[in-house]
């Protein structure tokens, strides 16, 4: 994928993430429960952060295969990424007394996203 191309399918992911996470987060708070709407967004912020993540260590995968050296504070970040994150959910899920549900529903935001963004390429190729 050439990478004009690759910035172009990644804005539009993070377009549909940030369209979910408001719709969701105004689905939550209009059924009253302000809690679910809190974890709902902690859930998409926890997994929008392991996404950029990923992302980050992909594109540093890609400059360490062309030669370039990777940054050893990055390379860090990215051995203790599931750690760093599952802190914060435990975190929110023992100090705030989150929803566990909704956390969960809000983890799933990227992978709605990314799901989405491949049925718009699937339909737009077959234009």
């Amino acid at each position: 994928m050439p990478d004009t191309e690759y910035t172009v399918v990644l804005r539009r992911v993070r377009q549909i993430y940030v369209v979910l996470v408001v719709a969701g987060t105004i689905g939550f708070a209009a059924q009253g429960n302000r809690r679910n709407a809190a974890s709902f967004l902690a859930g998409a912020a926890i997994s929008g952060a392991s996404f950029w993540l990923l992302k980050r260590l992909v594109d540093d995968v890609g400059a360490a295969l062309e030669g370039h050296k990777p940054r050893g504070a990055s390379m860090l970040v990215h051995v203790f990424r599931l750690l760093l994150l599952g802190g914060a959910m435990f975190a929110i899920l023992r100090v705030y007394k989150a929803s566990p549900n909704s956390l969960c529903v809000g983890l799933l935001v990227p992978v709605v996203s990314i799901t989405l963004e491949a049925l718009y390429e699937w339909i737009y190729a077959r234009a």
